[in-house]
């Protein structure tokens, strides 16, 4: 047995609890062993949980549920074992690439780990000795994938000190009790928790402290275990600054990288909507300069296999002069590059610049077209300039992905009505509705008395409609559309998926055939022959082996894992060769 490689740290940016899918990586003589999760909870008849609504939103074949990735995978390969080749989260994560650079200018080695299930910590436990283990709670969205991701990191490295943090985190400790908060802390089982925005002084203090006690150590924004509880270490957590502390990409584990990355040129949001914790979870907003983002892009050229950029600013176009200025330094440059746009601020000339520094598409987070309920948002805009500034990117070719949310205070059944004839009059291509999400940790929770608002998170009712009927309307939106495809925000990641399609060579055109292939197949039980003999899902196989898609980064980590059961799936499965 080989000798595990020891290293600083290793850092997990995203964590999956694959056990709710097929078990992909345990197949028996007669296929992948256990059953999914993903069926309706005894606990919740009502079908509210997020458990249940992604069910609702993936496809059923021979009693399995498939997620989006799942389903590319059955159709390319005839088995499920590939679906991180067709897995969005498999572009490379920012978190992870930002804290691996901060590493490696300090002189420390820090192995991000983009995408991980049970079955890579088994392997990985094998591989590498680390004095620490640092696990991002960023794309958490369930405390007991929290818990999951926690059992099985103590078990491969028991000896590793286990740092947990990420904005979850900073959401949890304002959404429950203190009680609850400790006992949650507790129940994970880490050794730290960095629950503060950035978390870039505790990262380097827990490198530099080797040998010492971690109480001995400056953590601020950090909880120690003090007896039987934990607490928050004294200190304010120092302001980096942004024009320095940015991803230095050519110093980086090639192997690591995707050809599609993450990045960023500010921390926050220029905005405060009241349905969006985000801008309270990350502090001030801190722009990069135009010349610091020059200087990245060098970096990432030097790369040579990055192609692609996501651009994760939540206000990526505001102040508008200063993004005129990055598109003309990012059209100096030969990248394909998304954001996240706030239509209300574009004008001829800001649209002819995007365009022509390779903008292939954007994120307009409308939430709703009633202007009633956006002045209830707080979201400073009105229809009118929603309709204005659409009307800029589809003249200019620009793909456009429309985001609502259905029953925030004051919304009412109609306007979801009207939300989807406007996706087809100004011809957007994808779009998402989803429930509001009542979260203590958003400003409106201070208002709720004012709009009648009773219970919390996916359980509330308030003056103008409650969750059910909410809930009833996103199910409802998959199929109201005439041109514009449904994008499912808990089956196939929402945006996310679109960019990645996009990245890897598929035309708007294709995007859009191979979502409305899984949409036509949700909600039906279907048999693997049944789907074999079906055209679509035929055509859906022959274009991804046309197109290629490339195995995910980190796949050195895995990849004996994998292949063993994409052997074992074709000797057990032989029938479901659809290739």
């Amino acid at each position: 047995m080989a000798t595990s490689q020891k290293v600083d740290a290793l850092f997990f940016s995203y964590y999956e609890d694959i056990d709710r899918w097929h078990n992909d990586y345990a197949p028996s003589a007669s296929g992948p062993t256990g059953k999914p999760a993903l069926l309706m909870d005894p606990e919740d008849p009502d079908g509210l949980s997020i458990l249940a609504r992604t069910a609702r939103q993936c496809v059923s074949i021979d009693g399995g549920i498939h997620d989006f990735a799942r389903y590319l995978s059955l159709a390319h390969s005839g088995h499920t074992a590939d679906y991180r080749r067709f897995e969005a989260f498999s572009m490379t994560h920012l978190s992870g690439a930002y804290f691996e650079s901060l590493a490696r200018r300090n002189g420390f080695d820090v192995r991000h780990i983009n995408h991980a299930t049970r079955v890579d910590l088994e392997r990985l436990g094998q591989a590498f000795e680390p004095r620490l283990v640092m696990f991002s709670t960023t794309f958490m969205t369930e405390v007991a994938n929290v818990l999951d991701a926690m059992q099985h990191i103590r078990r491969a490295w028991p000896k590793a000190t286990l740092v947990v943090g990420g904005l979850f985190l900073v959401e949890l400790q304002k959404a429950v009790s203190e009680r609850d908060f400790q006992r949650l802390l507790i129940s994970f089982g880490a050794h730290a928790y960095v629950i503060t925005p950035q978390g870039e002084a505790s990262f380097l203090a827990l490198l530099k402290g080797q040998g010492r006690a971690l109480n001995e150590l400056d953590l601020p924004g950090t909880w120690l275990r003090e007896g039987r509880t934990f607490a928050p270490c004294s200190g304010e957590e120092p302001n980096l600054p942004i024009d320095d502390n940015w991803v230095r990409w050519d110093e980086l584990e090639q192997g690591s990288l995707y050809h599609a990355v993450h990045t960023r040129t500010a921390r926050s949001c220029a905005f405060v909507c009241s349905f969006c914790s985000y801008p309270a979870n990350q502090g001030p907003l801190t722009l990069q300069s135009p010349e610091t983002l020059e200087e990245e892009l060098r970096r990432l050229e030097r790369v040579g296999h990055v192609g692609s950029l996501i651009f994760t600013d939540d206000t990526f176009n505001v102040p508008p002069g200063r993004f005129k200025e990055l598109c003309r330094v990012l059209a100096r440059h030969d990248f394909q590059w998304y954001s996240f746009f706030r239509s209300q601020f574009a004008d001829e000339e800001t649209v002819r610049l995007m365009v022509d520094s390779g903008c292939q598409g954007a994120f307009l987070g409308y939430e709703s077209l009633d202007d009633q309920v956006l002045k209830n948002m707080k979201k400073a805009v009105t229809r009118k300039a929603y309709e204005r500034g659409t009307a800029m990117l589809k003249r200019h070719g620009i793909a456009c992905h429309a985001n609502f949310i259905i029953g925030f205070p004051g919304d009412k059944r109609e306007n979801t009505l009207t939300a989807m004839r406007f996706l087809d009059e100004h011809g957007i291509e994808f779009f998402n509705a989803t429930p509001w999400y009542c979260s203590p940790a958003t400003p409106i929770w201070s208002e709720r008395e004012a709009y009648g608002v009773e219970g919390a998170y996916y359980r509330w009712k308030h003056d103008t409609m409650a969750v059910e009927e909410a809930i009833e309307l996103e199910d409802w939106c998959r199929t109201a559309t005439k041109h514009s495809v449904w994008m499912s925000e808990l089956g196939a990641r929402n945006f996310w998926t679109e960019l990645f399609l996009y990245s890897n060579g598929c035309s708007v055109h294709d995007a859009q055939r191979m979502v409305r292939t899984f949409n036509q197949h949700i909600g039906r039980e279907l048999t693997s022959a049944a789907l074999a003999a079906d055209c679509d899902f035929a055509w859906l196989g022959q274009r991804l082996r046309e197109l290629n898609f490339p195995s995910p980064p980190g796949e050195q980590y895995y990849q004996p894992a994998q292949a063993a059961v994409t052997s074992k799936l074709k000797e057990t499965e032989g029938g479901w060769n659809l290739g």
